[in-house]
């Protein structure tokens, strides 16, 4: 999963208001946008030029383990289609959304949802999310000729659409895959080393990984560097998500007293448990959290024992004036911290909406393609570009590209006094890495 931080340090909103994103939003052309527009289900009141409705579609777990992110990326998609047709919708249209609950993403359900999103839903566009085991779909997608805007976080489908770029031409991966959180956690490692806060012992890390695509695909990337790195594998080891019960494994971590445990285990229940069983005997071991935190439901289950953990997304709700204006307009609307899957597919409708804009109307839509491949979108999720490969993937910053402008920053966060807060990479970090407090005693 690559859904962006939540728990956002929300300073003063500093000269934004609604008129101004929403003017960055529909400017002409197709340079960078200032993307912050919002959603809603079946609502809105464009009073723009008469013509049919457009209809976005969505697949997302709205029942099931996975319910949390559900509610976020649903409460994304209202947001964005709330200020869009308040602002007079799509290219004067009106703006509707189609929502099917993926329920435990069982693949037959995931297919059939993306099938009934196009043929009985009718809509103009798929925008997520992410789909577990993601694939399927896209081949659905694409034989409907529809528009699909995923945060699968997979490099399995980066490549099918580099394999045949005519047939997947409407097929965007709104965020780096998920190789990059294995490749580029050694570098983290070892800025944080660089700061002198935390003096590694001997340069191990234990993975603790899943038993799906997305957690083997990213243990699997760092294994491919990690020689190269300095860093050396003191464990792997491989559990069934989701789980609750993690004595076997805080055994055989704490036999094996590494100086770094990654936990590539995404859900947030599950590395809530992880962290309040590792607290109650702890080792000096830095603890690397797998997407989870970025859930407040994390925080809600693991208290204080989830204080120190560090975490990255490859799509991060930047804590800065775009990002932080966004998480204002959610805590008022939904009396909640905003949850970072939300800024997922709040950005995923807007890049949508600026492409039809650009491309002149939602009809044809091989020219809202080119309209998104060829812009700079600026979110509040960061920067995408779509250009640099014709896998239609985002890449990075500064681990794919050095230029910040059209890479996502590969975000690292840690939670300090019940918040996350981003440490990594600059120039973005507003706060220093601390050592946890397992760490001092």
């Amino acid at each position: 999963m690559s859904q962006p931080a939540s728990d956002m340090t929300q300073p003063a909103r500093q000269g934004l208001t609604r008129a101004t994103f929403m003017k960055g939003i529909f400017a002409g052309g197709v340079g960078t946008a200032l993307a912050s527009c919002g959603f809603g289900s079946n609502q809105g009141a464009a009073t723009g030029k008469a013509g049919r409705e457009i209809v976005i579609g969505a697949s997302l777990p709205m029942t099931g383990t996975a319910s949390a992110d559900g509610l976020g990326l649903s409460r994304g998609i209202e947001m964005a289609i709330e200020e869009l047709n308040a602002a007079g919708g799509i290219a004067g249209r009106k703006v509707r959304s189609e929502i099917l609950d993926a329920k435990d993403f069982a693949p037959d359900t995931m297919v059939n949802n993306f099938k009934r999103l196009v043929t009985e839903k009718n809509v103009d566009v798929i925008v997520g999310g992410y789909q577990r085991t993601s694939g399927p779909e896209i081949d659905v997608v694409a034989n409907a000729g529809v528009l699909y805007y995923h945060t699968n976080t997979h490099e399995t489908d980066a490549k099918q659409v580099r394999s045949d770029p005519n047939r997947y031409w409407g097929i965007f991966q709104h965020c780096p895959t998920e190789v990059w959180y294995g490749r580029d956690l050694p570098g983290f490692l070892t800025r944080i080393e660089e700061t002198g806060v935390w003096k590694p012992r001997d340069h191990t890390l234990a993975v603790i990984k899943g038993n799906d695509q997305y957690t083997t695909g990213i243990s699997a990337a760092l294994q491919e560097v990690i020689e190269k790195s300095g860093w050396k594998l003191a464990l792997v080891e491989q559990v069934t998500i989701p789980t609750t019960e993690w004595g076997p494994v805080l055994a055989k971590l704490r036999a094996a007293n590494p100086d770094a445990i990654w936990v590539t285990d995404y859900l947030a229940p599950d590395e809530a448990n992880f962290m309040k069983q590792f607290a109650q005997q702890p080792i000096q071991s830095l603890v690397h959290l797998q997407y989870g935190p970025s859930n407040p439901q994390f925080r809600q289950l693991a208290g204080t024992a989830g204080d120190g953990v560090t975490w990255a997304t490859t799509i991060p709700l930047l804590q800065d004036d775009i990002g932080n204006a966004f998480a204002q307009k959610f805590q008022k609307k939904y009396n909640e911290t905003v949850s970072g899957t939300a800024a997922t597919t709040y950005d995923a409708v807007n890049i949508y909406a600026k492409s039809v804009e650009s491309a002149g109307g939602p009809d044809d839509r091989k020219k809202i393609a080119a309209a998104t491949k060829s812009m700079t979108f600026r979110g509040v999720c960061g920067s995408r570009y779509f250009g640099f490969d014709p896998d239609q993937t985002a890449r990075p910053y500064p681990g794919y590209t050095k230029d910040s402008a059209k890479g996502m920053p590969l975000g690292y966060y840690q939670i300090q006094n019940g918040k996350s807060v981003l440490v990594d990479p600059s120039p973005f970090s507003v706060a220093k890495f601390q050592l946890p407090a397992w760490m001092k005693a």
